[in-house]
């Protein structure tokens, strides 16, 4: 039984896991909103009908927008309170919410597959919090150093790295220099940055919740400044992985961008909780292996309801009847099969995995 210390920061930890689902959903669905008002709107406009009286889409957006923002917070006390695996594995069931809430308000359609990904993503999700890593060591350490000392190693290969996939993602800007570098290598260098970025911050995000906060802020900053060097890591990785998603969806159809970005980024946090952090190593063998099996099945589900587009990588332009070619062509082959004629297309849910 865990102690009432560590018990609280349990369940604080976890209810803000999945605060930040809600909100981040609701701030992600609120925009989406606002965006098909201001669409309907344009139309209604372009065949001449006037609507006296009409609501701008615009709050909507913004406070979507603000929204979306402000999940950011509990997001990152959460991981300072949960073990990593937990929290990434919760950070997969966001796009159940997202499922459900696109469904009941923007009346999008949920098919076999979703269904099946949100069953698989609800129950690993379940199956992980129940079974586990709790936070039943949090005794703090100096804020001077790190609680795992294999933290700092992992650190250097991975912001080297991230370094050298940086520099392969800018190639471009050396025209002479990309034909240095294969297709498809350049083509993943982007989502794969992301990714790693992402789990890097969220390595001294739960880093800092071992290390014992310095005394008389801000000015205690000063004595301390391995923490506030920590602290100032994790702005920054958030502010560049911010701008990769920000280049991704400029550069790469979301549709391929955004799945592999996060199941890169998941992944790589699962990896993190067990071989940097330890998280499961007072595990029972039962309990670990229910915890892994979670994990997956979570992240399975998530990628289930919303796949990676492979085909369309290296591309900056897809045109709207491309995305599920392969798919819609399976469908046709099964109507012909059938003797089913032509019918309406299935709509995909319009969902993003970025923080």
């Amino acid at each position: 039984m865990l102690p009432v210390h560590a018990a609280g920061r349990w369940i604080l930890g976890i209810c803000l896991c999945f605060l930040n689902c809600l909100m981040s959903a609701i701030g992600f669905i609120m925009q989406r909103r606002a965006h098909l008002v201001e669409k309907e709107q344009q139309a209604l406009a372009l065949d001449g009908v006037t609507m006296d009286g009409r609501i701008s889409p615009k709050p909507l957006l913004y406070v979507g927008i603000f929204m979306y923002i402000l999940a950011a917070v509990p997001d990152v006390v959460a991981y300072m309170l949960v073990p990593q695996v937990v929290c990434s594995t919760v950070a997969c069931f966001r796009l159940v919410v997202l499922t459900v809430f696109a469904h009941l308000f923007l009346q999008e359609r949920i098919h076999s597959r979703e269904i099946l990904g949100m069953a698989l993503c609800t129950l690993g999700t379940a199956a992980c919090v129940v079974f586990g890593p709790r936070p039943d060591d949090f005794s703090a350490a100096m804020a001077g150093e790190f609680h795992h000392s294999q933290v700092a190693v992992y650190l250097v290969m991975g912001l080297s790295i991230l370094a050298i996939l940086l520099v392969v993602e800018h190639l471009e800007a050396l025209p002479w220099c990309r034909s240095c570098v294969s297709e498809n290598v350049y083509a993943f260098a982007l989502p794969m940055a992301t990714g790693l970025a992402y789990a890097l911050e969220k390595v001294f995000n739960t880093e800092i919740g071992f290390l014992k906060p310095p005394e008389r802020m801000p000015l205690g900053l000063f004595d301390h400044p391995h923490w506030a060097g920590m602290v100032v890591a994790i702005g920054a990785l958030g502010l560049l992985d911010f701008y990769l998603n920000l280049r991704g969806a400029k550069r790469m159809p979301v549709q391929a961008f955004a799945p592999l970005a996060f199941a890169l980024g998941t992944s790589l946090q699962y990896f993190q909780s067990i071989a940097v952090f330890g998280e499961l190593q007072h595990l029972s063998p039962i309990n670990a292996k229910l915890s892994v099996l979670g994990a997956s099945m979570s992240l399975l589900g998530a990628l289930t309801i919303k796949p990676p587009r492979f085909w369309l990588l290296g591309r900056e332009l897809v045109h709207d009847d491309e995305i599920d070619k392969p798919e819609k062509k399976g469908r046709a082959r099964q109507g012909d099969d059938c003797g089913i004629g032509g019918g309406a297309l299935d709509i995909e849910l319009s969902s993003d995995y970025t923080e």
